[in-house]
């Protein structure tokens, strides 16, 4: 049960995806209940039912909200969970186990109503926790009835879950605060979603040459710009860089902060920011390897609540990373052990103009070797195959 799933372009609808057309290739019998309507652009639409790669898709119709109204995206939300809880009462079959993922908000807590219902086991896949990522971006206010009573709901998911997937250990401690058992608790990360890797030179990347990036140093954005993924030190170190000709900072993608990127590009004039919209699965290793960093952020007193997983493409690709963000927290951990990769605090943009002014003076070969040591590093860890085999043991065991 998910609002986002194939042939959605954003992470959470690829690596369920990947998960749920694993589970039907191993022989398994896979109903997935999703949305009709594309995440990013609501007025794409999709059949109400297929089956794709051996899954069965039966696809929720709603209205889907515009996401600049706060209030419409929480009543869209509530509406699909009520009607893909109807859908779940009345669909025939019998299921062994029910998967639930976290958007909307409390999706998970009408699977496990019907699992109780049916009988059925409730495997919990936390992609993020609520409403703790809600009060930190100041939607609900700590402490309120609101933040109360979700997360009372909230709670409930965790101890009535047969098995947890939580993406890190930050994660996994959290929800054992929150009366998750840890004896059913995985911790596993998610897996890099790209097909391919450019293994070219710099200089040949075909998205490069289409896009004109030319031998700019080119510091790259790819993904939802989410409220918990702060763009401001980025930002403002891309305005610090101004004059500097050599510097191109590149934003791939959508989300509810994406016009605040267009807005600041137009307020101070910035020929050096570059806007473009999600890149399509089968080409996204090379518009990836088209950069020079990569960036990953995570905001402020998110960690264990939610998990930037552009980091593994990143290093998957063999890139330098630039991450945002506190320590510590996953992404800390990771480069800890990946030298030479650039970390600088928020509100922190004269320290980001300087990293990246010192990262421009080293030679590419440097870059490069950077690259290569993450790139062993995230084959050796996070292997797609490999973690979606984990993944689906954790299905097989319940």
């Amino acid at each position: 049960m998910s609002r986002l799933y194939w042939p959605d372009t954003v992470a959470v609808a690829q690596h369920l995806g990947d998960y749920t057309f694993a589970l039907a290739e191993a022989g398994h019998s896979v109903t997935v209940l999703t949305s009709t309507h594309a995440y990013e652009d609501p007025k794409i639409t999709w059949a109400e039912q297929e089956t794709h790669q051996g899954v069965e898709i039966i696809r929720i119709d709603h209205q889907a909200a515009d996401k600049s109204s706060r209030l419409k995206r929480i009543l869209d939300f509530a509406w699909f969970n009520l009607l893909i809880f109807w859908k779940a009462l009345t669909i025939k079959g019998k299921y062994e186990v029910i998967l639930g993922l976290t958007n909307p908000p409390l999706l998970s807590l009408f699977g496990v109503i019907i699992a109780r219902l049916r009988g059925s086991k409730f495997c919990y896949w936390t992609m993020d926790l609520q409403p703790e990522l809600a009060i930190e971006a100041g939607y609900i206010k700590a402490r309120s009835l609101t933040a109360l009573g979700l997360t009372w709901m909230g709670n409930l998911i965790f101890r009535q879950s047969n098995a947890i997937i939580a993406l890190d250990t930050y994660m996994r401690d959290h929800i054992v605060r929150r009366g998750g058992r840890p004896d059913r608790i995985a911790v596993l990360p998610p897996w890099p979603v790209m097909a391919q890797v450019y293994e070219g030179a710099r200089m040949d990347n075909t998205f490069r040459l289409q896009q004109g990036f030319g031998d700019k140093i080119v510091i790259m954005y790819s993904g939802n710009h989410a409220v918990v993924h702060p763009l401001d030190t980025l930002l403002a170190a891309a305005l610090h860089l101004r004059d500097d000709p050599r510097f191109l900072f590149v934003f791939i993608g959508g989300g509810v902060r994406k016009q605040d990127v267009t807005q600041f590009k137009a307020q101070h004039h910035l020929d050096n920011i570059l806007q473009l919209p999600y890149q399509p699965r089968d080409v996204i290793h090379l518009s990836l390897g088209s950069a020079d960093l990569q960036v990953v952020i995570m905001g402020d007193g998110h960690v264990g609540y939610t998990h930037p997983n552009k980091i593994y493409g990143a290093m998957y690709i063999g890139k330098p990373i630039l991450y945002i963000g506190p320590r510590p927290s996953h992404i800390d951990d990771i480069l800890t052990v990946c030298p030479g990769n650039i970390s600088v605090q928020h509100g922190d943009g004269i320290a980001l103009r300087d990293a990246l002014l010192e990262f421009a003076t080293a030679h590419e070969s440097v870059w490069t070797e950077i690259g290569r040591q993450n790139r062993i590093y995230a084959h050796r860890n996070f292997e797609p195959q490999n973690l979606i085999q984990q993944h689906r043991r954790v299905i097989e065991r319940l």
